[in-house]
């Protein structure tokens, strides 16, 4: 299993911020904390939490997958691939777990074809 690098996903998460026009001061009062801390996290001097991630996947409108493989050495994805993981996920969400699990099991089917 990759090891993950959290220099890189704090960095990530503060590409994905700054894109979108939202200041570490919104965050820090959305999550209810400094801003030095959101500065700390963003510049792996204060570990990443659960709570924080979540909030960033959810204000950014990606998965958590898309913050995390930022610090694992794997491939990167071009953005186009990036938007389709992001758009599948937004619709899986939608579903419930019997219907996710149905859908899971036909593309299994569909991918061994």
């Amino acid at each position: 299993m990759n090891e993950v690098d959290f220099s890189k996903v704090g960095l990530k998460m503060k590409q994905l911020r700054s894109e979108r026009g939202i200041t570490q001061e919104q965050v820090a009062k959305d999550l209810n904390c400094t801003v030095p801390f959101v500065s700390n996290v963003e510049n792996n001097r204060a570990k990443l939490n659960l709570r924080v991630l979540l909030y960033y996947s959810k204000l950014c409108n990606v998965s958590v997958d898309t913050i995390l493989d930022a610090g694992r050495d794997l491939p990167p994805l071009d953005e186009k691939e990036r938007q389709l993981n992001d758009e599948v996920l937004n619709v899986f969400r939608g579903f419930s777990v019997s219907e996710k699990e149905k859908i899971i099991k036909m593309l299994r089917i569909w991918q061994e074809k």
